[in-house]
């Protein structure tokens, strides 16, 4: 029985994994870097430490470092000035949950800093009981993020609804002993990930009779 839901942020709720494909280029080609988009794609789902080795490793004279702080000012800008919307059936999934009296936590990749600017922004901060970051914790597809949303939430994992867009964070729900339900957005879904994933729905407003009483 469903009795939390358990959101990943960027690509899920809000609608910002192309629009941080094309700042992360952007941001990479102040220091010279022509990072591939395919590469950028490698990392959806991932922190920023994971991230930050694996460009490391392919472009060794970047500063990740500068890069990541960059690529966050610029996204965290663009956030505020409502260039970054929330995905479709998000705020009506919201309301739902609310009504029912349902536990809401977002786990994402992102840092605690850009995971508040968003909620804030968008205007739904309010909905959620806890904000969880992966930084600090390890990278999804590891399943630490969502097992301490769970904690947050005081609901065993068994009974927590994940619904991600990114084939690390539906491995890390699976592997966190959730529900996982997959709503794809860059990268689609394909046959290999029926493992990792319950439900696969087009969008948020479709969620709603998962947890329907």
């Amino acid at each position: 029985m469903i009795r939390a839901v358990i959101f990943d942020m960027d690509g899920l709720l809000m609608d910002s994994e192309g629009v941080g494909i094309d700042v992360i280029q952007s941001c990479g080609k102040r220091q010279g870097a022509a990072i591939e988009r395919a590469h950028v794609i490698r990392t959806i789902g991932a922190n920023r430490q994971w991230s930050s080795a694996f460009y490391q490793g392919l472009y060794p004279t970047l500063d990740t470092g500068r890069l990541f702080n960059d690529f966050e000012k610029e996204m965290n800008r663009l956030a505020r000035e409502g260039m970054i919307p929330l995905k479709k059936g998000a705020r009506e999934l919201l309301q739902s949950l609310e009504e029912r009296h349902i536990p809401r936590a977002v786990a994402s990749s992102s840092d605690p800093v850009t995971i508040a600017t968003y909620m804030e922004a968008a205007g739904i901060k309010g909905f959620f009981s806890a904000l969880v970051s992966a930084s600090g914790l390890p990278s999804k597809p590891a399943p630490d993020v969502f097992l301490k949303a769970a904690e947050a939430l005081h609901t065993a994992p068994e009974n927590c609804l994940v619904l991600e867009d990114s084939v690390n964070g539906v491995k890390a729900g699976r592997a966190a002993g959730m529900r996982v339900c997959m709503i794809p957005d860059i990268i689609p879904y394909t046959p290999d990930l029926a493992p990792f994933c319950d439900h696969v729905l087009t969008d948020l407003t479709a969620v709603i009779p998962l947890v329907a009483p």
